[in-house]
């Protein structure tokens, strides 16, 4: 018995240590890890990955730099990311558009998201909403899919820029209730917004963060939430799906992926040590917060979300006739 009691412990002590592999030298990590973040400052996803980041260097001793290299929509660095070194010390914090959406809108990209990357986690998701102008004469999703039948091609819908998560999102809408809305572009969501809010367009896919603060004031009603269950942040607000179209589920998620050739041993290491912090009561209200749900799901489960989000966005994109150089 007592023999079994020392592998036993040996055994937890070995789960529980620090990554040792060749290609790092030692145990990881043994230097600060970078988190390319193929985007600005101050958006939702360098919140958390700030956030994450922090509680990150607490467990490991070693800082989570976050660097942030934004332009061509999240390309640029994503890019950098692909071509980096494969020892864990740089890794690639991004949007589902870079990995699901972008190789289907684009003729070439300058990587390959299946084999440039090694799927870590989902570390947290946002649900979207369906907003229009308080003074729009539909309540639910329901409502607005009769009315949009009843008038093919005269409600219009702004979004944050052609190809983005907000234009895509309302193009399987479309596709799946059967209407013709007419598209109207801006550069961003928060422009898109305030011409919904002067009665310029009528409807607009918003990322629910963003969109509360409108929701909260009055300057704007939520027809449904883009997720299978109800946001938290909006408990009274029902789902699309459960307000006039069955099935309809989309969120926009912020997954970690390292270069490929990254040794496994740190693959799993970063995903577990992940999944502690995010269990932690303290970050999951930070991340509740700034309108993110934890998910930390395996990188098998990771890698399966993406190709079967791929297949979906390239039916949505071919549907939409979307295509760019």
């Amino acid at each position: 018995m007592a023999g079994r009691r020392l592998v036993t412990a040996l055994c937890l002590s070995l789960f529980a240590a620090p990554a040792f592999t060749a290609e790092t030298g030692g145990a990881f990590p043994a230097r600060p890890v970078k988190w390319i973040v193929p985007f600005p400052p101050a958006g939702s996803i360098d919140l958390v990955g700030r956030v994450v980041g922090q509680k990150l260097y607490e467990a490991w001793g070693q800082q989570v730099v976050i660097d942030n290299r934004a332009g061509g929509g999240g390309r640029l660095g994503t890019a950098a990311a692909a071509v980096s070194a494969s020892d864990g010390y740089t890794q690639l914090f991004t949007l589902n558009t870079s990995l699901t959406i972008d190789r289907s809108l684009f003729k070439s990209l300058p990587y390959d998201p299946d084999k440039a990357f090694t799927p870590i986690t989902i570390v947290a998701s946002t649900s979207q909403l369906l907003v229009t102008n308080p003074s729009f004469p539909v309540k639910n999703a329901r409502d607005l899919i009769a009315l949009a039948r009843a008038r093919p091609g005269e409600v219009n819908y702004g979004s944050s820029g052609a190809g983005g998560s907000l234009h895509l999102a309302m193009e399987l809408f479309k596709s799946m209730a059967g209407i013709d809305i007419a598209h109207v572009p801006y550069k961003g969501g928060p422009p898109a917004a305030t011409d919904l809010m002067a009665g310029q367009i009528e409807l607009l896919f918003f990322n629910t963060p963003a969109a509360l603060p409108y929701i909260k004031s009055g300057k704007l009603r939520a027809l449904g939430v883009s997720t299978a269950k109800r946001s938290s942040l909006l408990p009274e607000v029902p789902t699309i799906a459960e307000s006039g179209l069955p099935g309809f589920d989309t969120d926009v998620w912020f997954g970690l992926v390292a270069p490929a050739g990254t040794p496994p041993e740190i693959v799993i290491r970063t995903r577990r040590d992940i999944a502690q912090v995010v269990a932690q009561p303290d970050l999951r209200k930070q991340l509740l917060d700034i309108g993110a749900e934890p998910v930390v799901n395996t990188p098998e489960e990771f890698a399966a979300r993406i190709r079967k989000e791929s297949a979906l966005w390239a039916k949505v994109v071919q549907a939409a006739r979307i295509k760019f150089e």
